[in-house]
């Protein structure tokens, strides 16, 4: 078969100090600081509360339901975000512990929201996350700090973490009762067998929160390759198997899975949440997640 389960290995602090990578997250920082906390913190502003108008005052600014009960004339006070809350919201599903390349789908989705989660911290901000399948595995409020580096590196290396079904809805119901203010929630999975009515929940998350999807996917997720040969392929989801031959079945198989793929990305277009499409057989990860948010940015500042 030339795509296969394989062990999950997955030792991520030691990546803290390499070199390549350590370079890598510092692009990757100050891109994030003018793409997604340029956009939040930027338009992303708090309410503070109430204070009596002065002459100075844009008159555009009174509140005149306030003022009327408070009797006098009194403006709103915000006050801007001077941090951004992120939650990335992870996928250790069975779906992601393939790979017809040198490492597994979680593997790489892993290393992304690691360090991902580094750079976002680098630049003050707070970060969370909820790894589920059927259920929510681990989680984390958002925080600050190097104790959230090693719980998030922990958390991802658990091998008991992985594996089963997943269920959307308890994912965003977990993310709904963890985050109570403004947002940016990071869904990092394959997207595939996601269940019925899963898009509604990407709708719901990107209605209260920021949403960004990153969508990892093998090459085998794409495509059949083109072999005479014949497999016994298994859902690694029901255990269910089936005889296939590729010749006959490659056609099917490509054309469903393209079909499948922009099913994913008009369920975020429609959202209006952003997707990045990370391929298993890049030699960089972090590729993708630069030009997505350097376009972002681009689109941002018009």
């Amino acid at each position: 078969m030339p795509g296969h389960l394989t062990r999950l290995d997955l030792d991520l602090i030691p990546q803290l100090k390499a070199q390549d990578l350590i370079a890598k997250r510092r692009v990757l920082s100050r891109t994030l600081e003018g793409s997604w906390t340029a956009l939040l913190k930027g338009h992303g502003m708090e309410f503070a509360g109430f204070r009596r108008y002065t002459a100075s005052d844009d008159a555009s600014r009174i509140d005149w339901g306030a003022s009327l009960r408070s009797n006098e004339v009194v403006v709103r006070e915000f006050e801007e975000y001077r941090s951004v809350n992120v939650l990335f919201l992870i996928d250790v599903s069975s779906t992601m512990l393939f790979s017809s390349t040198r490492k597994l789908k979680a593997e790489h989705a892993a290393e992304i929201a690691f360090h991902t989660a580094v750079s976002l911290l680098d630049n003050g901000n707070a970060v969370g996350f909820a790894l589920f399948n059927e259920s929510v595995v681990a989680k984390q409020m958002p925080g600050v700090g190097t104790a959230i580096v090693y719980s998030l590196a922990s958390a991802l290396s658990s091998t008991s973490h992985y594996g089963g079904g997943k269920r959307l809805s308890v994912a965003v119901n977990a993310v709904n009762a963890m985050l109570k203010q403004r947002a940016l929630v990071v869904l990092v999975s394959d997207f595939i067998g996601m269940g019925d009515g899963w898009d509604r929940y990407v709708k719901l998350l990107a209605e209260r929160f920021d949403l960004v999807g990153i969508m990892v996917r093998d090459p085998r997720d794409w495509e059949m390759p083109d072999s005479a040969s014949q497999f016994v392929l298994e859902d690694p989801l029901t255990g269910e198997r089936m005889f296939v031959d590729v010749r006959d079945s490659k056609p099917t198989f490509d054309r469903e899975a393209k079909a499948e793929e922009e099913h994913v990305r008009s369920v975020f277009e429609a959202a209006k949440a952003g997707l990045v499409t990370v391929r298993t057989e890049e030699d960089d990860l972090f590729k993708p997640i630069l030009t997505f948010f350097r376009r972002r940015t681009a689109i941002v500042r018009g």
